[in-house]
């Protein structure tokens, strides 16, 4: 119970309490549609120029999949440099959260934590599918970040990382080569194409 609702009789405690979850739930709707308007009015649905509005500094030539909401709360602690591709599902965290459960005790915390961590990813990098980004770290340019990693310090220039926690498997160069070892040459440019070439390759049969 607030202080402010200590002594009060249970049914004034009550409508204060359910007053202030009105004004909570009002604000959050507010939120919401102002979030709508700038990202489908004023950014015209475009991914890039409403990240760029929430703080995201991201360069150019870049493909992004992943979902806005996955730039976390602190999104302007967020650097992308130019030529960078990332993935569906690939999750940004710049805060410790662990603090909402001892934050009270501590002299100076903040209702939003204290503890943050800006995330860079250099020019020409590759972000993998579901991978998570923790707070602090830079990927070092021109490197790959494999699907479904947990990087949690610095990733050098020019390699390929991947796990949990990711670790350095091999320089881009030595993987470039193993991709050109398995690699089919020759593929159509357009889908309906490519899809008739592979399941006529995998399959013995058009799909």
């Amino acid at each position: 119970m607030k202080a402010a609702e200590a002594g009060l009789p249970p049914a004034a405690a009550w409508r204060a309490r359910q007053n202030r979850s009105v004004l909570v739930q009002g604000r959050r709707v507010g939120g919401a549609l102002s979030s709508l308007f700038e990202r489908y009015v004023l950014c015209f649905g475009r991914k890039i120029p409403y990240l760029r509005r929430l703080g995201v500094r991201i360069g150019p030539g870049c493909q992004i999949v992943a979902r806005v909401k996955d730039f976390g709360t602190e999104p302007w602690l967020i650097e992308i440099g130019a030529f960078v591709n990332i993935a569906d599902g690939v999750v940004f965290v710049t805060h410790d959260g662990t603090s909402r459960i001892f934050r009270d005790r501590i002299e100076g915390g903040s209702p939003y934590g204290n503890s943050f961590g800006p995330i860079t990813i250099r020019d020409n990098c590759f972000i993998g599918l579901r991978s998570i980004l923790m707070p602090g770290v830079t990927v070092g340019e021109g490197s790959v970040v494999g699907a479904m990693s947990l990087v949690n310090k610095d990733v050098p220039p020019g390699v390929i990382v991947s796990g949990i926690p990711a670790r350095v498997r091999c320089t881009v160069e030595e993987y470039v080569e193993r991709y050109r070892a398995r690699m089919i040459p020759g593929l159509p440019s357009t889908r309906p194409e490519l899809r008739r070439e592979l399941t006529r390759r995998f399959w013995g049969e058009e799909r």
